[in-house]
């Protein structure tokens, strides 16, 4: 009797799961399609990505390779970037962003430029100077995406990244005249 009383509430559950993951897919689609049209033909478009889970097994390890779950998620980025022009993969020197970025670079036949993770302002310029009007992606970590948003001029539109977070997905679209739009989404499997 009690199976037969818990199995609605199971299926709210399910069903509740599946709407939220067609609202993330929704929400990182309407990112990477509406703003195309929005913003001017010349403006230079910085997708921000966290580098998908980590493998936190040893705790020594400063340099860990991603996880079967982060290996998931990096081809549902490389999934949701499907018709997306890219001009320019950005990484820091760590496995975990190089291994986020490597099946886009891998199907787009693109080099994965090494930035260092804390240099924000030397990143924009070296964005800006080569990739000018271009699209490029960077790969980064939990405590850098907010201050690379913030190096290209844009407020931050979340407070913090927490350091279980690998779904966050940002758009900066920087026109010529100096203006910027920021927009956030969510992609892959949701955050616990």
């Amino acid at each position: 009797m009690k199976v037969i009383l818990r199995l609605p509430f199971l299926l709210v559950l399910l069903l509740a799961g599946l709407f939220s993951c067609r609202t993330t897919s929704s929400e990182s689609e309407a990112v990477m399609s509406s703003n195309a049209a929005a913003a001017p033909a010349d403006s230079t478009i910085i997708y921000i990505v966290r580098h998908a889970e980590k493998d936190i097994s040893n705790p020594d390890n400063q340099d860990p390779d991603l996880t079967e779950a982060g290996k998931a998620r990096v081809e549902a980025f490389r999934a949701l970037m499907q018709g997306q022009q890219v001009d320019a993969l950005f990484a820091t020197k760590y496995i975990r962003t190089q291994n986020t970025l490597k099946p886009l670079a891998d199907e787009r036949n693109l080099a994965i430029t090494q930035y260092e993770a804390h240099d924000f302002n030397g990143l924009k310029t070296q964005i800006l100077t080569n990739y000018s009007g271009k699209t490029v992606v960077v790969a980064g970590h939990s405590n850098t995406l907010l201050p690379i948003i913030e190096a290209f001029g844009g407020k931050r539109p979340v407070s913090d990244i927490s350091d279980h977070q690998y779904d966050y997905l940002f758009r900066l679209a920087l026109a010529p005249d100096n203006g910027i739009a920021v927009k956030t989404a969510h992609f892959g499997t949701p955050a616990n």
